[in-house]
C-alpha cells in the first residue's frame, strides 16, 4: 500500500496508489464462502423423493411409499415430504426425523390401512398423531377407550362451573391439615348440589325436605354462595 501525502510524488503504477478507507472498504468485502460453509447451506430447489422411502425416526428405522406418507394432505408428514421442505438425511441415505420412533409403527399401519393401535397404546400414538397433526387419527382414537371416558368425563366437569378453582382450593386445604396433623394424607368431605329449581316431580320431595324441614339456623348451612 502506497500512501500519498502533500506535493510529493510517489513513483510507481497509479493504480497501486489507493488511500488508507478505500483499503478498509477493500477488506471489509465478504470473502467467498468456504466448502465448509457451502456444505452446510440448505439446497435453494424443491427436494425429490423417491417412491420408497426409507426413514430414521430417532433411530429406527422404517421403510414406506411416498403416498403413505402424502395419504391425508393436512398432516405434518404430508407437508414434510412435500417437496417444499428440506429434510436431512442420516450417513446411509435415511430421512431424518427427530422424534422418538417407539409408536412410528402405529402411525404408519393407520396410514397404510387406518389399522388402530391396541388400547394399552391409544394414549401414547394419541400424542404422536396430535405431533403429526393426522385428524382422522385422532377422530378414531377418541372413540375408544380410555379416551372415550376421558372425553366424557371432561364433557361433564364442563357443566360444573369453577371446577378447577374449587378442586385447587380443597387440594390447598387438605395440605394444610395433613401438615397441620403431621399426617400423610387428609381426609375432606365436600358436598356437592345443584342450585337450579326440581326439573322433575321425583326431585321435588328431596328438594322440599332439605329446603323447608330445618330450621332456619340449620338451612343456612346449606345456602350456597
Amino acid at each position: 500500500m502506497v500512501v500519498v501525502t502533500g506535493q510529493n510524488k510517489v513513483s510507481g503504477n497509479p493504480d497501486d496508489a489507493m488511500s488508507s478507507s478505500d483499503a478498509e472498504d477493500d477488506f471489509q468485502e465478504p470473502a467467498t464462502p468456504t466448502a465448509t460453509q457451502a456444505g452446510q447451506a440448505l439446497p435453494l430447489l424443491p427436494q425429490q423423493f423417491p417412491e420408497v422411502v426409507p426413514l430414521n425416526v430417532g433411530g429406527m428405522y422404517f421403510t414406506t411409499r411416498l403416498s403413505t406418507l402424502r395419504r391425508y394432505e393436512d398432516t405434518m408428514l404430508a407437508a414434510m415430504f412435500s417437496g417444499r421442505h428440506y429434510i436431512p438425511t442420516d450417513a446411509e441415505g435415511r430421512y431424518f426425523i427427530d422424534r422418538d420412533g417407539t409408536y412410528f409403527g402405529d402411525i404408519l399401519n393407520f396410514l397404510r390401512s387406518g389399522d388402530l393401535p391396541p388400547r394399552e397404546r391409544v394414549r401414547t400414538v394419541y400424542k404422536e398423531a396430535q405431533y403429526y397433526s393426522i385428524g382422522p387419527l385422532l377422530d378414531n382414537l377418541e372413540d375408544i377407550q380410555p379416551l372415550k371416558g376421558e372425553k366424557v368425563r371432561q364433557a361433564f366437569l364442563g357443566l360444573m362451573p369453577y371446577y378447577k378453582d374449587h378442586l385447587e382450593r380443597i387440594i390447598e386445604i387438605a395440605k394444610l391439615r395433613a401438615m397441620q396433623r403431621k399426617a400423610r394424607f387428609a381426609k375432606l368431605k365436600v358436598c356437592v348440589f345443584k342450585e337450579e329449581m326440581p326439573i322433575t316431580p321425583y326431585e321435588c320431595p328431596h328438594f322440599n325436605s332439605l329446603r323447608f324441614e330445618r330450621s332456619e339456623s340449620e338451612t343456612k348451612l346449606f345456602e350456597h354462595h
